[in-house]
């Protein structure tokens, strides 16, 4: 609402938003002898996460404080609402003081949201998926983001993989790749990179056809290679896609990431700290080198409201979703940005 990123531990720590932070804790404190007074140096050292950490175990309640004030988020609303409490201008004042300008706690939640499917991206994607990334966007206070991959072909599946290991030259071997790239595929999929180091010898065309010659037999024995590549009706069942890193604002990367895990049962490669879990939507996401690979089961999956009643459902077998009342996905949204504050 007013800081324009992250204070405290993990955080991106701007001067002046430390700075006002740090004032605003301190004042705070003058009626709460739990708290700590603070000089307000820009500097979020030790006594400034301590701080941090006690506000929010006495005054926000949090059961597992993180040491982190966010943008907009819980533990921001309740010190400037507390502040104000004492005197209405303060919070004001002080971030005039900082050249801080208010945001709005509606920012996150307005404005229309842009899935854009790239060329290789097939668009099958269930409505209900698309308003899981929608909000998980509105969240990260973004309003646009690129799908790279859903379902896959024979043939798109042995183009991605041959591009994958092509795009790491230094790497001989499928254990060598896997070290430079951070991430790897499971047996089935190892066993197509091994076709690859293989047959590139004997050039592009014949590597890419043995390597599509193999996972056509790999499947055809039910062994799949990616979750991307199998039938409609499976993936009918369970939506799976990639959002590349570099289709969301270089800022909120952080921001759409914390909102993606906060969402989901499986976390893989976790860079930042966990944030407490809310509804779960996704099933597995993968934070790959690249990308955010998303794995969404359909069948009976809802968005939750602050009301607790469900504003879409997904049902497998009928395909698309189902809105079971007249609420817009917008109106939904700006209902559900109150319960996504457990994410922080």
């Amino acid at each position: 609402m007013f800081i324009s990123g992250s204070v405290g531990a993990g955080g991106i720590n701007k001067r002046n938003d430390v700075k006002f932070i740090q004032e605003l804790l301190s004042l705070l404190a003058t009626e709460d002898m739990r708290l700590d007074i603070l000089t307000a140096d820009g500097s979020c050292g030790k006594k400034t996460k301590t701080a941090i950490e006690k506000y929010q175990r006495h005054i926000v309640k949090l059961k597992k404080p993180d040491q982190r004030i966010d943008p907009n988020g819980r533990s921001e609303k309740v010190l400037l609402a507390k502040i104000s409490g004492m005197n209405k201008s303060t919070v004001a004042d002080t971030a005039k003081k900082y050249g801080l300008a208010k945001s709005g706690a509606h920012v996150h939640a307005t404005g229309p949201k842009q899935i854009v499917y790239r060329t290789n991206a097939r668009k099958v994607l269930s409505s209900f998926t698309e308003d899981v990334i929608k909000l998980a966007m509105t969240y990260a206070g973004i309003n646009k983001c690129d799908i790279s991959s859903t379902l896959r072909t024979f043939e798109d599946q042995t183009r991605i993989m041959y591009n994958n290991c092509g795009a790491y030259p230094n790497a001989t071997s499928v254990a060598t790749l896997r070290s430079a790239r951070g991430w790897g595929y499971a047996a089935a999929g190892r066993s197509v990179e091994e076709v690859y180091y293989a047959k590139k010898i004997e050039g592009q065309e014949k590597c890419k056809r043995a390597m599509k010659d193999k996972i056509e037999a790999l499947y055809k024995e039910s062994k799949k290679v990616s979750l991307h590549c199998v039938s409609e009706a499976d993936y009918k069942n369970k939506n799976v896609l990639d959002i590349p890193y570099s289709s969301v604002n270089a800022g909120k990367l952080r921001e759409f990431e914390t909102a993606l895990m906060g969402m989901t049962r499986e976390i893989k490669n976790i860079r930042y700290k966990k944030p407490a879990q809310g509804e779960i939507y996704i099933d597995r996401l993968i934070i790959e080198d690249k990308c955010w690979h998303l794995e969404l089961p359909q069948a009976g999956k809802k968005i939750i409201d602050k009301d607790k009643q469900a504003i879409s459902v997904t049902t497998a077998s009928k395909g698309p979703k189902t809105t079971t009342q007249t609420q817009t996905l917008e109106g939904a949204l700006r209902d559900l940005l109150r319960y996504l504050e457990k994410f922080i």
